[in-house]
Parts: structure tokens; C-alpha cells; sequence
């Protein structure tokens, strides 16, 4: 493989990375919304809190990957054999946020990750507060 084939390979394991999030996220979205309509849940300020924390991080990693993915082929078209795809700025969405893909991929898995330890939070909260008949 030349360096360019193996650029273009990171950047579909980058591609997969970023859509693997968003499949979990919404799932988790999803799992929130539904489990949040029980009255048990419901009268639980500190579960409201992490649900609707870990609801945000989501959508916060969900729109940042989404904008990683949509830089993904205009920086596949621009590649050059020698360029490091972590570094590039060589999107449109790149210079508009003075961004590369490592900041994009950093800030969406850190939303990623501050949305599971929510989302645990929240799990935990929900296992331990005595339900309200």
C-alpha cells in the first residue's frame, strides 16, 4: 500500500468510528426517552439532571461527528500522499472552524465520553432511588 491508500484507509476507519457513535448515541437517546416516562424515574430531580445532561453531550457528539463526516470527502479528494489526515484542514468546514479532523474526532468522542458517564449516572441513580408509590 502507497501512502495514499493507507490515508484513505484511516479515513474510512475514522468514517466508521464516527457512525458507530452516533448508532450508540441514539440508542441511548432512545433508551433515555423511553425510560424517563416512568413515575418512578420521573420524580427524581438528580435523574432528570443526568438524563438531560447525557441527552445534551450526545447531541453535542452527534453534531460534531456529524461535521467530521461531512469534511471526510473533501479531504479524501484533496489528500495529499505525504499529509498526516489527523492534521488537514483541507475542508471547507475545516477553515470555517479553524479545525482539523484530530479536533473534530477529539471533541466528538469527549462528548461521547461525558455523555456515558452521564448516562451511567444516570443508570445508577435510577437503581438506587426508592420508587414513590
Amino acid at each position: 500500500m502507497n501512502d495514499k491508500s493507507n490515508a484513505l484507509e484511516a479515513l474510512k476507519m475514522i468514517n466508521d468510528w464516527s457512525k458507530w457513535l452516533i448508532t450508540i448515541e441514539t440508542g441511548a437517546i432512545a433508551i433515555i426517552g423511553s425510560v424517563i416516562r416512568l413515575d418512578s424515574v420521573s420524580s427524581s430531580l438528580l435523574a432528570k439532571v443526568f438524563a438531560s445532561a447525557s441527552i445534551v453531550f450526545f447531541l453535542g457528539s452527534i453534531a460534531t461527528a456529524a461535521l467530521l463526516l461531512l469534511s471526510l470527502p473533501e479531504i479524501a479528494q484533496m489528500l495529499r500522499p505525504d499529509e498526516n489526515i489527523w492534521l488537514t484542514r483541507d475542508s471547507i468546514i475545516g477553515r470555517v472552524f479553524r479545525m482539523g479532523t484530530q479536533d473534530f474526532a477529539n471533541f466528538e468522542s469527549f462528548f461521547f465520553g461525558a455523555g456515558m458517564i452521564c448516562f451511567s449516572a444516570l443508570i445508577i441513580t435510577m437503581i438506587w432511588t426508592p420508587t414513590i408509590p
